[in-house]
């Protein structure tokens, strides 16, 4: 059923050459050594731009949706390494992910047009660190 799916789901000319492939496991290794690697030429212009956004004319919404696509176009790109271990206990993972998105937030907030400096002061020196959701939600109530 898998393997049916997975076929169904693909342009004709790549359908093609994958089509006499017996189980969905060679299917998916064949598409991922194909179309898996990454493209560094994009990853690099993707964090181009996202070192460069800047809130500009855009409300705080736009602004955001366009940090957040950026950012979700980096993932994908370039890939975040997580530790797979059976018996991890140093939880390298959780603490990665908080470093990430600590470094997405102050990014989002060097963004923000001038008019923002005081809650972008205030957003910064709140303990425990806010989330970029909760961070979000404050400056748009200060945008209303």
């Amino acid at each position: 059923m898998v393997l049916s799916w997975l076929l169904n789901s693909l342009s004709e000319n790549i359908r093609n050459s994958v089509l006499y492939f017996e189980t969905a496991r060679e299917l998916w290794n064949d598409l991922e050594e194909r179309f898996g690697q990454s493209n560094k030429a994009h990853l690099f212009q993707v964090q181009k731009d996202v070192s460069c956004l800047s809130q500009g004319d855009l409300d705080i919404a736009s602004y955001y949706t366009k940090t957040k696509q950026l950012w979700n176009e980096s993932n994908t790109v370039g890939g975040i390494p997580m530790c797979n271990c059976v018996k991890c206990e140093c939880e390298v993972n959780n603490r990665l992910q908080k470093y990430i998105e600590e470094r997405k937030l102050i990014q989002f907030l060097k963004g923000l047009n001038s008019s923002y400096t005081t809650i972008r002061g205030n957003i910064l020196i709140m303990v425990p660190f806010p989330t970029i959701s909760q961070a979000y939600s404050l400056l748009v109530q200060e945008e209303r």
